[in-house]
């Protein structure tokens, strides 16, 4: 058989070259410790490790742990290099010799086109500190979100380690579902008042900490990216582990994820879950042996739906204010016909899969599938369109801040993105081109922050939508390079499912990532694991090419 056609991914009790062993245990630190990282202390009283400053600078707190695990990373593979340690992993018998030139993919060059535009940006910027690293005093208070050059050269140099050292260990990603669902748990306890770590006890009388804070993580917009990055990743591991116990624990976590989605009242998560749902089923509507997986999930998520409604009675209904879509998801009695469904199908899909095991649909099914989408997605768009272009006053109803931009839209981000527009469409060439510089959002901004009082704000260092951001303060080339960057690393992770069907999963948290994107902020307490991420794609598709060049050099294998 030609190695083409088997899973690239080590067996569980293969050895592993010593530099993959240093970056699994540099994503197990990533999986784990980050999502729980918070400032900690201790003065001899009980329980003697204290969490209450946890909420304190927590962006720093997890920004720092990154940059140094990264740091540790890079230097413990500079060190097996000098030491001629450093083992790539691949058998020099099946692999052509290739130039230097030849071996860098798109997603490289698109890596490297973005810290150059990125650089570029930061020299030309008139906030030169700010640029570089994503924060500096202005009028007397510390502004930026640490998103300046020197974070993405961080995370450039995370994707370079990775792409070229990664080899798969599943006990990487179970460490995953389990810390995951601890911030989850977390999540719904403090959603319903409950602080078990006493997070919360120096924030009682600060409203705007104590409402919209939750677990290890930060605000509501911080928890739905974070959502959004890891649930897709354990939902979908769940569908391609081959290991029940495995299973069990992804499934759990993602009960809890469900239940944390909805406590969190972030719609930017919920478009960012429904995104994911509506891609992964086209990816496994053609193989039952995997949708059948897929349902199950489903199921489950819909199962703790009702679980969490269960628990909001038995709490008497005290919870944190939700919005208007996720007490709909809560409430609605649909759920119960949805949850049947699904149960039902997977039952149907796993007597299917007894009778033809190994059957494969045809692929116009996911075409099919994914034409209607499409369309579904297009005609929400041009309603939605219709009722903010051509019909301004026909009355919505609760539907006015869906369906119809205003200033006010989506809590108000509809004013940051005209604005963000205006600055935009005010730019000279250059900086058209380049941006200002990565994070000056807040002094671009800043000649409209009158605007914001009457919604409530003095002042923002972010257009809340990542894609406009990246527009404003790097530019078109830079805003090209990133989604060139990500979009190659999706489109060959996806190429690589067949030799490596992991890379679905890492290709899972992306997609919602990116969707919900749309409508959040890049922050490093969730955007380094989208990184993380989008190099493990490609780490995939890597191990893909060599495979394939492997063949070439040994076409009797």
């Amino acid at each position: 058989m030609s190695k083409s056609k088997q899973t690239v991914n080590a067996p569980e009790n293969a050895e592993r070259p010593l530099g993959s062993k240093f970056i699994n245990l540099y994503l197990f630190i990533m999986f784990t410790l980050f999502p729980l990282f918070v400032a900690t202390y201790t003065n001899g009283d009980f329980p003697f490790i204290h969490l209450d400053d946890g909420f304190i600078g927590i962006r720093h707190q997890k920004y720092y742990l990154f940059v140094v695990m990264t740091a540790v990373a890079a230097i413990a593979e500079i060190l097996l290099l000098a030491t001629g340690q450093l083992d790539f992993g691949v058998k020099k018998s099946n692999v052509k010799k290739r130039s230097a030139v030849e071996s860098v993919t798109f997603t490289d060059w698109a890596a490297m086109a973005l810290v150059l535009c990125c650089a570029v940006s930061t020299v030309l910027s008139p906030y030169i500190e700010l640029a570089f690293w994503g924060e500096s005093k202005i009028g007397g208070y510390t502004q930026g979100r640490n998103n300046g050059l020197f974070l993405i050269l961080v995370y450039v140099l995370a994707y370079f380690l990775i792409t070229r050292l990664y080899r798969f260990a599943e006990f990487v990603f179970v460490g995953l579902g389990a810390t995951c669902a601890a911030v989850y748990l977390l999540t719904v306890l403090n959603g319903f008042y409950i602080d078990p770590l006493n997070m919360f006890s120096n924030f009682v009388s600060q409203e705007n900490v104590y409402m919209e804070f939750f677990a290890t993580i930060g605000n509501k917009n911080m928890l739905s990216s974070f959502i959004c990055v890891t649930l897709p990743v354990i939902f979908t591991m769940s569908v391609v582990t081959k290991k029940p116990v495995f299973r069990a624990i992804y499934l759990v976590s993602t009960a809890l994820g469900t239940m944390a989605l909805i406590i969190g009242d972030s719609d930017s998560g919920m478009l960012g879950i429904t995104v994911f749902l509506a891609v992964f089923l086209v990816v496994f509507i053609r193989k039952p042996s995997r949708l059948r997986y897929y349902f199950i999930a489903v199921t489950v998520m819909l199962g703790a739906v009702k679980l969490l409604r269960l628990f909001s009675l038995m709490m008497n209904d005290n919870y944190k204010k939700l919005g208007r879509l996720p007490s709909a998801v809560l409430f609605s009695r649909y759920t119960y016909f949805l949850l049947a469904a699904a149960a039902v199908i997977t039952i149907l899909l796993f007597i299917i899969c007894k009778k033809k095991p190994g059957l494969t649909l045809p692929k116009a099914v996911p075409i099919a599938l994914g034409s209607v989408f499409g369309m579904l997605a297009l005609g929400v768009l041009g309603v939605f369109i219709y009722f903010s272009a051509v019909d301004t006053e026909t009355p919505l109803g609760d539907f006015e801040n869906i369906l119809r931009f205003s200033p006010e839209w989506g809590t108000h981000r509809g004013i940051m993105w005209i604005r963000s527009f205006d600055i935009f469409k005010g730019a000279d060439f250059i900086h058209k081109l380049f941006g200002y510089g990565p994070d000056t959002f807040y002094c671009l901004y800043e000649p409209y922050f009158s605007e914001l009082k009457e919604y409530g704000n003095s002042s923002t260092d972010a257009a809340h939508n990542e894609y406009i951001n990246y527009l404003v303060t790097i530019g078109i080339a830079g805003l090209g390079s990133y989604l060139a960057f990500v979009g190659g690393a999706l489109v060959r992770g996806f190429r690589s499912a067949k030799n490596d069907p992991t890379v679905l999963a890492f290709a899972a948290g992306a997609v919602a990532y990116a969707a919900q994107a749309v409508v959040n902020i890049a922050v490093p307490i969730t955007t380094p694991l989208f990184i993380i991420f989008i190099s493990l794609c490609e780490a995939c598709a890597r191990q893909r090419d060599a495979d394939q060049v492997g063949d070439a050099a040994n076409p009797s294998v």
